[in-house]
């Protein structure tokens, strides 16, 4: 299973569309993370691949009109994935708030934005990620396989 994480597009629509494009065939999933303009960004890919875009999403800091809660979580092949913008466990600071609460979610990877920076560490079990910023081409990936989790920053 794969999901591909997008954050902080603020308006790059065209960087979003074309990430959607490169693996719109191989997601099952795409995760906004937030800073999409209150998924704005995300319009045109709704029009052009309908009902092939299987998308979730959480309101970030800028997302001033979402109706999008700030946290969900999921449970593709049995593993727990909270995701969040960040914000609101102050990660440009500190993970420690974020991870206190993963691991109180008893998750297996929590994914935020905000910080605009790629992240990856493993710690006590858990996958803590973050794609970068899409405004500046940055996406990230989540594969779960039966031989584990992985996490890939990537890049347009």
């Amino acid at each position: 299973m794969r999901l591909v994480v997008i954050s902080d597009s603020h308006g790059r629509k065209g960087n979003v569309f074309d990430i959607i494009d490169m693996h719109i065939e191989d997601a099952d999933y795409f995760i906004c993370l937030g800073d999409c303009n209150g998924g704005d960004d995300f319009e045109y890919a709704k029009v052009y691949f309908k009902d092939k875009l299987r998308l979730l999403t959480v309101c970030g800091n800028c997302d001033w009109y979402s109706t999008e809660p700030t946290i969900r979580e999921i449970n593709p092949k049995g593993k727990r994935i909270m995701f969040c913008h960040g914000h609101t466990f102050k990660v440009k600071f500190s993970y420690e708030m974020l991870i206190e609460e993963a691991k109180r979610r008893k998750a297996d990877v929590v994914i935020f934005g905000h910080t605009h920076n790629p992240y990856y560490e493993y710690r006590d079990g858990l996958h803590i990620f973050n794609p970068g910023a899409a405004q500046d081409g940055r996406y990230g990936m989540v594969d779960i396989t039966d031989s584990g989790i992985i996490c890939i920053n990537a890049r347009l």
